[in-house]
């Protein structure tokens, strides 16, 4: 045997050379030599591994046999090894100093075949077992397992190689596994398997062991315990965040470590890629934009859909581009039912196909940066396959596009007037008396209604886009925010003040004994008053139930409780108002736009940016509508259900998909799917615990986690004094934090004159904006709602503020400034109160 100098790939095989790359570039690798075995280098042996290799197929023998054959020989050709060099090596050895005995076997830890825990490891091998331990392992390079694994892999007897690491033995206190890929097929998920003492405890499953699940990009993770498993220091987990980010750095790929802790340091034991990674197809789930709409988990009900709202008005767009080619639109189907999709009860774009489809348009290179930037975007890589389309309907396709862009303001218009006829036939037509087949077939009216024309709402959004995307192109940024501020008569701000009349009113001297009435009644007394008082106020009531009353945040989710719903969630809102300042109270606009700008084409940007916003928020204020209506239809269907004993309650319905409660009625036989409801209630509540993550990467296809214990981990709070986001609404203020994680969960008093910090707001956060001094949100672009709203009541706001709601506590002092989108904070003596 000989000790090796010279270490390369080739030379040592690929685990040995890793050790020394990764010691190289400074990683704390115990110290380590490799020795290479003169019987390999005999032609003798190669004769003999063909010939045996033969025979095994040939069928003269068992695997077992074939091993037996392969170890006698190579026992004996062991003996005759030179150990000079081992026996040099041992002497070196100094007090109870043990070793590691590895194999670095030429076709090991190669991305295609990893052999992992085919080759005998010793551990804690005395100076004198060494050469003991060296057989042992050379040995097992001909196990049956280790025989399987080559034969399935297509790799012949005769090129497989050995050499042998001696390793310095780390008794380390904590050891495990990093993946810096979920080995399932998440590419962008790392792994840490951690248990207490030496690596084969855990290999072997004779200790507990937490797994950590880390998301780099989100700087979030958690972690699943079993037993008295340990668990990470905020330390610990940064060195090994850190150390995998090293050997990302030295090796390419996508890698599985092995590593131990002792006495607070780390030490790498060893690197190797991930093998068996689905190599395609690569499906990317993004949440950009689409968390505004449905910011916490949904129920399958929810999810099926929208999943058809989307694929319908998404193929409603591909059709007035394609118009009669229906071989190109067939095509396209698998794209249409795949526009969105689930994990673990939360919504994502399958952003693939939304850049697949975006690609149909004309001057796609040049619309698709605007859309993501619009959209709030982070990471901007196009990974969707090329659409081939011949120049003639590409051609086609542009004049049609072009010519339903230049009509999207009167095509809007239209669709708005042509939404009230629908929106007061269905007030008309519902009853909560109606019977199942009654509801499903109004659900079915109304869906086919809406749906006929709605892909304009998705012209009018790359209008408002290009218009504002082009604004930004000639204007600074503290320019843009000004000229699109003030739009006259947003549809999102009516709902505050139709409120805030009614708050006024009660407020008014002569109406004091309807003011104590609100103040005082109970929650189960807010229905039977509501509908049948009749108060001029109360009327006023009605009528603002019946026009905003789905406007509540997460109010595309269909299980959310609104004002219509639950109308006593309108009362408490009530009195929480009353119980603030009247000043608190904002019955108007407070944003102001900028004075004509003496260039024209300013002018000319501003007034269609204008024009595009305008209509979007009319749309998504139609679109809260919809699902009210849906809302109200489908929590009849569950009464009907209930009464005729096929669910438990009402509310169950929300856990059927649109498919299965379809079908399912029409046999009116839900009762086995009753366990299937409560298991679906139990994943949801379990979903809930995991964090939200922006991104998802999948190889070969989407999967769910099925967690048992979580235990959700956040970055630590650092010392960072200014934070850097986008500017959405001029101003400058400072002001106390409130960090929002359940909106549900906050009230008017606590949000008063607090500068509200959270992930993301949706359209229904608006009455509690309306109380706030400022916002910061983790997610958003110009035109997201927090941007839009901020600017309309005249508060700073700042979007796009990575870890905000983990950097910044409730209670903090901050200053913010709404134009340049920095964030600074603030000393408790400094503040300015």
């Amino acid at each position: 045997m000989k000790k090796l100098t010279h270490l390369s790939r080739h030379s040592v095989g690929s685990k040995a050379y890793h050790l020394h790359l990764m010691k190289k570039q400074g990683l704390v690798v115990p110290p380590f030599s490799v020795f290479s075995f003169d019987l390999f280098d005999q032609s003798a042996i190669h004769t003999f591994l063909k010939e045996q290799h033969e025979s095994f197929n040939g069928g003269k023998y068992t695997l077992v046999k074939l091993s037996q054959q392969l170890q006698q020989e190579f026992k004996e050709k062991f003996l005759q090894e030179d150990f000079t060099a081992i026996h040099e090596f041992s002497r070196r050895a100094s007090g109870n100093h043990t070793y590691s005995v590895r194999s670095s076997a030429n076709v090991e830890d190669e991305a295609s075949a990893s052999f992992a825990g085919q080759f005998s490891t010793r551990l804690f091998v005395e100076a004198e077992e060494l050469i003991k331990a060296i057989e042992e392992t050379l040995l097992s390079l001909y196990q049956p397992s280790a025989l399987s694994y080559y034969f399935e892999n297509d790799i012949s007897l005769e090129t497989v190689k050995l050499h042998v690491i001696l390793q310095d033995m780390v008794a380390g206190n904590l050891s495990g596994v990093y993946f810096t890929a979920n080995p399932q097929g998440l590419l962008n998920e790392h792994l840490i398997v951690v248990g207490k003492g030496v690596g084969s405890g855990i290999v072997e499953d004779k200790v507990a062991t937490t797994m950590v699940t880390i998301h780099p990009d989100d700087q979030l993770s958690y972690f699943e315990t079993s037993e008295d498993s340990p668990i990470l220091t905020a330390k610990e987990q940064t060195d090994l965040e850190d150390m995998a980010k090293n050997v990302t750095e030295i090796f390419g790929q996508k890698m599985d470590i092995e590593f131990t802790f002792l006495n607070d340091q780390l030490y790498v034991l060893q690197a190797r890629p991930i093998t068996k990674l689905p190599a395609e197809p690569v499906i990317i789930l993004d949440n950009s934009n689409i968390v505004e709409s449905y910011p916490g988990t949904t129920t399958p009900l929810t999810f099926s859909f929208i999943q058809e709202a989307y694929g319908s008005i998404f193929r409603g767009l591909a059709k007035r581009m394609l118009k009669n080619d229906t071989q190109t639109l067939q095509s396209f189907e698998p794209t249409f039912q795949n526009m969105i999709a689930q994990v673990n009860s939360r919504v994502y774009y399958q952003i693939n196909n939304w850049y697949q489809l975006l690609q149909l348009l004309p001057f796609s290179k040049q619309i698709i940066p605007i859309w993501q930037d619009m959209l709030g975007v982070q990471v901007t890589e196009i990974s969707a396959p090329k659409v081939k389309i011949n120049r003639l309907t590409r051609l086609k396709i542009m004049g049609r596009i072009i010519k339903s862009f230049i009509q999207a303001p009167q095509s809007m218009k239209q669709l708005d007037s042509d939404f009230e006829k629908i929106y007061a036939k269905f007030n008309q037509t519902y009853t909560r008396e109606a019977s199942f087949e009654e509801l499903y077939h109004l659900f079915e009216q109304i869906k086919q209604e809406v749906l006929e024309q709605w892909d304009i709402t998705l012209i009018n959004d790359l209008y408002a886009f290009v218009y504002t995307g082009l604004l930004k192109k000639v204007c600074s940024p503290e320019e843009v925010q000004a000229e699109i501020a003030g739009i006259e008569q947003i549809e999102s701000m009516k709902p505050v003040y139709a409120l805030n009349k009614i708050i006024h009113a009660i407020q008014e001297e002569q109406n004091s004994d309807y003011r104590k009435i609100i103040k005082s009644i109970s929650s189960e007394l807010v229905a039977d008053f509501i509908e049948t008082d009749l108060h001029p106020i109360t009327q006023d009531i009605r009528r603002f139930i019946q026009q905003f009353g789905d406007r509540a945040p997460e109010e595309l989710e269909l299980e959310t409780a609104t004002f219509r719903s639950h109308p006593s969630s309108l009362i408490q809102l009530f009195q929480q108002q009353l119980e603030l300042p009247q000043t608190a109270i904002r019955t108007e606009s407070k944003a102001t736009s900028a004075n004509k700008s003496r260039n024209p084409l300013v002018n000319g940007l501003k007034k269609r940016a204008m024009t595009g916003i305008k209509y979007r928020e009319s749309s998504r204020l139609n679109r809260t509508r919809i699902y009210g209506m849906m809302r109200l239809i489908f929590i009849t269907m569950g009464e009907r259900l209930v009464e005729e004993k096929h669910l438990n309650q009402s509310e169950d319905i929300f856990y059927l998909t649109m498919t299965e409660l379809f079908e399912l009625a029409s046999h009116k036989n839900l009762s086995d799917k009753q366990i299937e409801l409560t298991k679906r209630k139990h994943k949801r509540t379990v979903d809930q615990q995991l964090p939200a993550f922006s991104r998802l990467i999948f190889a070969g296809s989407i999967f769910e986690k099925h967690p048992q214990t979580i235990n959700q981990q956040q970055i630590a709070p650092t010392n960072q004094q200014d934070f850097q986001g986008i500017g959405c609404s001029k101003g400058v203020v400072r002001g106390q934090v409130l960090v929002v994680e359940d909106v549900q969960a906050v009230n008017f008093q606590q949000s008063h004159d607090k500068i509200i910090v959270t992930k993301m707001t949706d359209p229904g956060w608006v009455y509690l904006l309306t109380q706030a001094k400022g916002i910061i949100a983790e997610k958003g672009s110009l035109l997201s709602h927090t941007a839009i709203i901020s600017r309309e009541l005249g508060i700073p706001s700042v979007v796009n503020v990575k870890q905000a709601t983990q950097q910044l506590k409730t209670g903090e002092w901050v200053e913010l400034n709404g134009q340049t989108g920095l964030i600074k904070r603030l000393e408790a003596d400094n503040n300015g109160s």
